[in-house]
């Protein structure tokens, strides 16, 4: 029979900086140690044969696949999962990556933006927690896991970063209402949801849930959650909260009661954050997907980085993106997917999905998940690019006026309406306030000032660029970049003054060339390195300089 749901409604109140490892034999990385300092170089080691670096575009690569999206949704039945507690079966049947989970230092791991974020903010009650209210029809507010979890996990940071024990305060009181709020089937915790939800806005129709309904990425992020309060506490109650968590993914569906992972027709291990019967009509939310991984991550970690199932788990979540992340989620030249079953483009989710690959990066050490996020990087700016000052020179030759008026970014087409010369007759410097792109065009600049103000101008190496590194991504540890064979390239650092000084490097095979970020820099795609007595410097993304597999394990 079904436990007893106690309803909760309250009212609101209102290449690495420092180190350039060239060796032939052997290397050695910040990061490879957790407990190493960021920034910290380790010393040089003597490399053994199962340490050889190898292009990683010379591993085996799993098939790529796009993800079976499952019955019609627009001729499908869904039912909301209940909640009945019965015994259920141990989820099996999928697949698993090759590669192994890794330690991360602290101020790498997820959730950590090095930040301290004053609380409260948003919507809290009078005892400090996250409360959520349903702007779509209803007045009223509801208890929001995945709300409070993050609340939590943002205020955990916070004292993290500042010591001040009203944070942790916060953090606790947001798991308290979490662990408050959960129910248990066959010993494992589900934290249901008091509210129904349309994901898809059908009104009640397919994929529509209702109270009480739960998500793999809330029981993700409250597991991330609780781990962290145990290893900050060390009070016993967080860990029995993280076991009850972390237990539900391990139940298969049974066709009736609550699930929060399942294995797809392909074989496929998905954490969900929407779980519907018939299973295949379940969302498979690429976001959600990797949250939960991270709650997974964490449990691993409070276990010391030894808990079997937590490790099969995430190497079954894993193997499913390797798979079927690209064929399924991207979109070249457009915003990658949010899900398998909506699967529209997700502006809003886009800049996430490459962050979430890089903290994959991070975990597994595999250099696919920097090839994966830079991609998405290159489809489509992130919509709400920081404001800068861009260069343009007399040869930039045009502007467009395009269709970017709507408030959200999904409903802007970009589309150009209207193309004017530029007509400089000297290089200029001047705002800008946007970069997107043009579909099946460049990525362009909306400049925000001048005659031109509101115009959008192509972006172009030595013609029309930002001054500053734009799209940064950071790695952690640092990723190797070597050349099969000799090869001159231009590193390049800005002067200054809006230009760039420039210089020759050659790489030779069996060098390792170590880079602790990448951004778009003066227009162009590079990777950051540090050329020991040279300083920091960039160097052009091109083919012939790769990306090294340190493990030479199984890449996708």
């Amino acid at each position: 029979m079904p436990s007893a749901r106690v309803r909760r409604r309250r009212a609101a109140a209102v290449l690495l900086a420092g180190t350039l490892t060239a060796l032939v034999v052997g290397w050695a990385l910040p990061g490879d140690d957790p407990d190493t300092a960021p920034g910290q170089a380790a010393s040089s080691v003597s490399a053994s044969p199962e340490a050889a670096l190898v292009p990683r575009a010379d591993l085996p690569m799993p098939a790529q696949v796009r993800a079976t999206r499952g019955p019609d949704p627009a001729s499908t039945t869904t039912r909301t999962p209940l909640l009945v507690d019965r015994p259920r079966e141990r989820i099996e049947g999928f697949g698993l990556s090759d590669r192994r989970m890794h330690g991360i230092p602290p101020g790498f791991r997820p959730y950590q933006s090095g930040e301290v974020v004053e609380v409260p903010y948003g919507r809290v009650d009078e005892e400090g927690v996250r409360q959520f209210r349903i702007t779509w029809g209803s007045e009223e507010v509801y208890d929001h896991p995945i709300s409070q979890a993050q609340y939590a996990l943002t205020a955990l940071e916070s004292y993290r970063l500042s010591g001040d024990p009203a944070y942790l305060d916060v953090a606790v009181a947001n798991a308290e209402r979490i662990v408050e709020g959960h129910e248990t089937i066959d010993g494992a915790w589900y934290f249901p949801y008091d509210f129904d939800f349309d994901l898809h806005r059908h009104d009640g129709g397919a994929g529509a849930l209702e109270a009480p309904w739960v998500s793999g990425m809330a029981t993700g992020q409250a597991l991330s959650v609780f781990a962290r309060l145990h290893e900050v506490t060390g009070e016993q109650r967080w860990q029995e909260a993280a076991e009850g968590a972390f237990a539900a993914f391990l139940q298969a569906p049974d066709g009736e009661g609550m699930f929060v992972s399942f294995v797809d027709d392909d074989g496929h291990l998905w954490l969900e954050e929407y779980p519907r019967y018939p299973e295949m009509a379940s969302e498979r939310v690429l976001n959600g997907q990797m949250w939960a991984m991270f709650g997974l991550w964490d449990f691993w970690m409070m276990h010391d980085r030894d808990h079997e199932d937590a490790e099969w788990l995430w190497r079954g979540a894993l193997h499913t993106l390797e798979r079927t992340a690209m064929p399924t989620f991207r979109e070249p030249g457009g915003y990658s997917r949010y899900s398998v079953w909506l699967h529209g483009q997700a502006p809003t989710y886009h800049r996430y999905h490459q962050t979430q690959f890089l903290q994959l990066h991070r975990m597994s050490r595999d250099p696919v998940w920097v090839e994966r996020a830079a991609l998405l990087r290159a489809d489509h700016p992130h919509h709400n690019t920081p404001d800068g000052t861009a260069r343009l020179t007399p040869d930039a030759w045009s502007a467009y006026r395009v269709d970017d008026q709507a408030p959200h970014p999904s409903d802007r087409t970009m589309q150009i309406l209207e193309t004017r010369p530029l007509g400089l007759e000297q290089t200029v410097d001047i705002a800008f306030d946007r970069r997107s792109r043009v579909p099946d065009g460049p990525v362009v600049l909306r400049l925000a000032e001048g005659e031109h103000e509101g115009w959008w101008v192509p972006e172009e190496p030595g013609k029309a660029y930002a001054l500053d590194p734009v799209a940064e991504h950071t790695y952690e540890p640092a990723v190797l970049l070597g050349v099969r064979e000799e090869l001159a390239v231009e590193a390049f650092r800005p002067d200054g003054d809006g230009g760039l000084e420039v210089r020759t490097v050659t790489l030779r095979p069996g060098d390792a060339l170590a880079s602790d970020r990448s951004a778009v820099v003066h227009g162009a795609t590079a990777w950051h390195v540090d050329l020991r007595e040279d300083g920091d410097w960039w160097i052009a993304e091109r083919p012939e300089v790769l990306l090294l597999d340190r493990d030479g394990e199984h890449s996708g």
